[in-house]
C-alpha cells in the first residue's frame, strides 16, 4: 500500500514503511536529545545543591564563631564589670 502526499514537492508516491521509519527515527532522535538535556539539567541541579550545602556549612561555622566571641566578650565584661576607670581632672 502506498500513500500519496500532494503537499510534498516530490512527484509520485511514498511507501508507508518509509514514512513510518522516518517518524520513528525522528521520535528516537527527539527522545535521545531530551534525555541529554534532562541529564545536563540534573547535573547542574546537583552542583547547585552541593554549593548551597557548602555555603550553609560555612554560614553555620561563622555563626558558631560569632557565638563563641560573644560568650568570650560577655565573660570579659563580667570580670571587668566591677572595675571603674579612674578619671583625672586637670
Amino acid at each position: 500500500m502506498t500513500v500519496t502526499y500532494p503537499f510534498l514537492a516530490i512527484a509520485g508516491t511514498v511507501p508507508v514503511a518509509i514514512v513510518a521509519g522516518i517518524a520513528i527515527a525522528a521520535f528516537v532522535i527527539g527522545l535521545l536529545s531530551k534525555r541529554g538535556v534532562i541529564a545536563k539539567s540534573k547535573k547542574r541541579v546537583l552542583k547547585l545543591e552541593n554549593e548551597m550545602l557548602s555555603n550553609h556549612s560555612r554560614i553555620l561555622s561563622l555563626e558558631q564563631k560569632i557565638t563563641d566571641l560573644e560568650a568570650e566578650n560577655k565573660d570579659l565584661r563580667d570580670r571587668l564589670g566591677n572595675v571603674k576607670p579612674e578619671l583625672k581632672v586637670s
